[in-house]
């Protein structure tokens, strides 16, 4: 009876919640306006005592309920009426977080508000506040014409234009904002359907209705006066659908330059992610030249903080643009970027990853005694860190002919392998197949290299493949 289990929703909704969240949350549960029941209080701050230590409930039902009502029966009803009662207060916390974070949608909502309460005055002097909010957006969102059509339409019901002609004109202006909105919208989720596709190799599906129509229209329409989102979401998907002419990635990359430090951070990094994903599809095919333009768009990106979450750069931002810069034998800028950016890593992360891409720039400047030394004895946190990481030491040891210690280290990689969780069969597939020609590399018989070399080129998924064609082509 006393193992009685808490809440999984209350501990999961709970454990969401930042140390910051959790402070807000208690203010939220002190106040009247949104909570009268002290117990509930009671409650939460023992479950956030107990979360702060460890980061999970350990506290049974029967030891919460003794601490909250000390001396009265254990009531299983009670409780878990109290733990629902909880869980609706952490969902209206977070509901209210998210509402909070839209400053015009509040605006907006207040706006209706005084109509309906018909405070004329009022309404009228935020309604001046509100616009000159919006007309200093430079590049607006979605949501943006979205407001703006809600506005407007508020207008016309208020009558507040001086005659017919205004109102008709107000009426007017609400549907093209709509319009802008849907066109913005059906684009940018045609945009990610048409990304699923060349990511998942699926089969082609119906288009979306009246898609042809909507770009048939766009595209009779002059760029400069279409707004920035739908010009740039336009070329976006002239990318997916037209890879091969180059006009659609070099208008987007102008139009980015001109317009993603104005538009949301999540958005503008959507729309570099799509110009660089262009990038490594026309590198893969074989147009190298697209390497630079890869490597321009990560330092456009950094220099205008689209790489940061929270003040922190990703380690695998790190670590890709570090291999970009590699590649183009940019040495210098990339040790310089290695050293800049450590300490902006999540620090879970930081070490492993400054450990990596140091040792990437030794590799790839021949500095193979400072790779060993770096990546002997390094415990990765992140799987795919290790992998890349273990497969750099297995070309190390190649190179400076440590012959014993790359046997035992094919041996030990392909057990990991086989056994180690968290690996998609997509990866395990391109290591084990380095693996295995790696160890057809160290086995071939003279004049033999030339069949291995058609074997690599038949054999899809193979890790560092380019590095195992270079050896081979110096074996013939």
């Amino acid at each position: 009876m006393n193992k009685q289990p808490l809440s999984n929703k209350l501990t999961v909704l709970l454990q969401a919640l930042t140390p910051q969240e959790r402070k807000r949350f208690k203010k939220w549960l002190l106040s009247p306006f949104h909570n009268e029941q002290t117990c509930l209080v009671e409650l939460y701050n023992l479950l956030a005592a107990n979360l702060n230590k460890g980061g999970a409930v350990t506290l049974s039902a029967h030891k919460l309920w003794n601490k909250i009502y000390a001396g009265k029966p254990y009531n299983d009803v009670r409780f878990r009426k109290l733990c629902s009662d909880l869980v609706q207060q952490v969902e209206a916390f977070l509901a209210y977080q998210e509402y909070a974070a839209q400053p015009h949608q509040l605006g907006i909502n207040l706006l209706q508000t005084l109509a309906q309460r018909k405070l004329k005055p009022l309404y009228n002097q935020f309604l001046s506040h509100t616009q000159e909010q919006q007309n200093r957006i430079n590049a607006p969102n979605a949501e943006y014409f979205y407001e703006q059509y809600r506005l407007e339409l508020m207008r016309h019901e208020l009558k507040q234009g001086t005659g017919r002609e205004d109102n008709r004109q107000i009426f007017h202006a609400a549907l093209e904002h709509l319009d802008h909105y849907y066109l913005a919208e059906k684009l940018k989720h045609y945009c990610n359907l048409l990304n699923y596709q060349l990511v998942l190799h699926t089969p082609q599906i119906p288009e979306p209705q009246f898609m042809d129509t909507l770009l048939a229209y766009l595209h009779t329409q002059p760029e400069n006066r279409l707004p920035p989102i739908i010009a740039v979401y336009l070329r976006i998907t002239g990318t997916l659908t037209q890879p091969d002419d180059p006009t659609h990635y070099q208008h987007l990359k102008n139009l980015l330059a001109q317009y993603a430090p104005s538009f949301l951070h999540r958005e503008a990094w959507t729309m570099y992610g799509y110009a660089q994903n262009y990038c490594i599809r026309q590198i893969n095919a074989g147009n190298a030249v697209y390497l630079d333009e890869l490597f321009q768009l990560y330092q456009d990106a950094l220099q205008q903080q689209l790489l940061f979450t929270n003040g922190q750069l990703s380690p695998w931002h790190y670590k890709n643009i570090v291999v970009v810069a590699l590649r183009l034998k940019a040495y210098q800028w990339a040790a310089g970027f290695i050293e800049a950016y450590k300490n902006s890593l999540p620090p879970k992360f930081a070490a492993n990853a400054y450990t990596y891409n140091k040792a990437k720039l030794f590799f790839h400047q021949g500095q193979y005694g400072k790779v060993i030394e770096l990546l002997r004895e390094v415990t990765y946190d992140d799987v795919f860190y290790e992998l890349d990481s273990k497969a750099m030491l297995l070309k190390t040891y190649y190179e400076t002919d440590e012959t014993d210690a790359l046997l035992s280290l094919l041996l030990s990689f392909r057990i990991f392998l086989r056994r180690k969780k968290g690996i998609s069969e997509h990866h395990r597939t391109n290591y084990l197949n380095l693996v295995r020609f790696t160890e057809k590399l160290l086995a071939h018989q003279p004049g033999n290299a030339h069949k291995l070399l058609q074997q690599l080129h038949k054999t899809k998924n193979v890790a560092d493949a380019n590095w195992l064609k270079e050896k081979l082509i110096a074996k013939k």
